[in-house]
């Protein structure tokens, strides 16, 4: 084959070899000249962006409860106090009852030692003022006696624990009640917005036919006067109802720790029964208040404080000891590490008495005072506010049981009442504004249903937030 005919079948394979190829491939160019394994690879990925998101899963009542014990900041920060009351008892007892250890050392890199001159009748002579170049000290102090002051502060911080204790429970309760009173009232709002919506598609469905029917002669401009007001006031009712289902989730969102919350709530409200609260005595439970045996506890902390701090005129008695170990220089310009270390001691009772400090410690002593003072009458104020809280909320409770049962009879009534005017319009003996009243009447009721129950598991909560319990 010469080299004309070898360059021909060069060229052949070069340009009919590729085009083989992605024939063989099946032909995969889609028809705008794509690859179609890539529209296949941008379809799935464009699916894949583009489906919708899966939906969150309602939110109940106990999910709230364990989220927000989990998330919410003042939780979290009460039992970061609890730990810092818990520290401050520990540095209590080291303060007052533990001895104190303490090491130094140091190291000179350049001396120029002072000098003192000594007259020795007409022989004046010179003395370096020496001090080591390196020295290492231990010290150890041993408190023995300060009045009991130690015993006092740390008598005080154990009561701040338990007390810190004890408001860490009471914020957990506080939480637990919130979260389900704030549930309650988000889930009323929403009753309450449906209601509110179907009072006015109601409306608007009689503003139609009164509309119809004054056209055909069946109706007066009074009678769509009458509906088109009634109608915008049940538009501003929806606007308030949606007004108080936003500021319901939100405050249910911010008590959860979060930002933003977009899920559905799941539970329904409470039924109100009478029989929970009408035999409660409060002479006859005991009230198991965690923020009252806090305030008790920092009461008796304060006098404790007090007590410590009264003490500040009678001396403090403490054993110390102190072990140096030190190098021996040569006194002269060139001064040399002799390599020799020495060592000293000492060993001693210290006794400190507070004469006098521009009294200092007498205003401390003063300020403990009266800082007992406002604890124990905080404490009191406290325990005179149980009963009046308890007998108004039992009350509230109980008034709106009753309103509750009253309000489901009148739904049951409207109801009726609705039926028979609908069929007495149709058979001609009732007009549609009767027919229209009725509807009202019902709505009423049921929005008096959800208030009622609403109210009556706002006083239960208020009730048990009273007395420190569920009930």
């Amino acid at each position: 084959m010469n080299m004309k005919n070898s360059a021909f079948f060069v060229f052949l394979l070069v340009i009919f070899v590729p085009f083989h190829l992605e024939n063989a491939r099946g032909n995969t160019l889609g028809p705008d000249g794509q690859d179609e394994d890539f529209q296949r690879t941008t379809s799935s990925n464009s699916s894949q962006f583009d489906a919708p998101p899966t939906p969150r899963a309602p939110l109940n009542l106990d999910a709230a409860l364990i989220e927000a014990m989990e998330r919410s900041p003042d939780i979290q920060r009460v039992r970061a106090a609890r730990s810092e009351y818990g520290w401050r008892h520990f540095e209590a007892f080291g303060a007052g009852f533990l001895p104190k250890i303490s090491a130094s050392a140091l190291h000179y890199f350049d001396t120029k030692y002072s000098i003192t001159g000594i007259n020795f009748g007409g022989a004046f002579l010179s003395f370096p003022g020496f001090y080591p170049i390196n020295v290492t000290s231990l010290d150890v102090t041993i408190p023995v006696f300060d009045g009991f002051a130690s015993t006092r502060k740390l008598q005080s911080a154990s009561y701040e624990e338990d007390a810190s204790i004890a408001e860490l429970s009471q914020a957990e309760f506080q939480l637990h009640e919130d979260i389900r009173l704030s549930f309650y009232r988000t889930l009323a709002a929403i009753s309450l917005q449906d209601v509110a919506k179907q009072n006015v598609k109601t409306l608007e469905d009689h503003l139609k036919q009164i509309e119809v029917r004054k056209h055909g002669g069946a109706a007066t401009n009074y009678d769509v006067l009458r509906v088109q007001v009634q109608l915008n006031e049940a538009r501003a009712d929806l606007i308030d109802a949606e007004d108080s289902y936003a500021t319901a989730r939100r405050k249910l969102t911010q008590l959860l720790g979060l930002e933003a919350d977009d899920r559905s709530l799941e539970g329904v409200l409470p039924i109100p029964d009478a029989a929970k609260v009408k035999d409660l005595r409060l002479k006859e439970i005991p009230v198991e208040r965690a923020d009252i045996r806090a305030l008790n506890l920092r009461a008796e902390a304060a006098e404790k404080a007090r007590q410590a701090a009264a003490g500040w005129f009678i001396p403090s008695v403490s054993l110390a000891a102190n072990y140096t170990l030190y190098d021996s220089q040569i006194f002269d310009k060139t001064v040399q590490n002799t390599g020799n270390y020495l060592n000293s001691y000492n060993f001693g009772v210290f006794v400190k008495w507070n004469l006098f400090d521009g009294g200092v410690a007498l205003a401390r002593e003063r300020e403990a005072s009266y800082a007992a003072v406002q604890s124990e009458k905080a404490t009191q104020s406290a325990k005179l506010q149980v009963p009046y809280d308890f007998d108004y909320w039992k009350r509230r409770y109980l008034s709106n049981t009753d309103h509750y049962t009253s309000k489901k009879f009148d739904v049951t009534r409207s109801e009726e009442s609705v039926r028979l005017a609908k069929e007495e319009e149709r058979a001609g003996t009732r007009t549609s504004t009767e027919t229209l009243d009725a509807e009202l009447d019902l709505f009423r009721s049921k929005q008096g249903v959800v208030n009622a129950q609403m109210n009556a598991a706002e006083a239960q909560i208020r009730l048990e937030l009273a007395l420190g319990k569920e009930i």
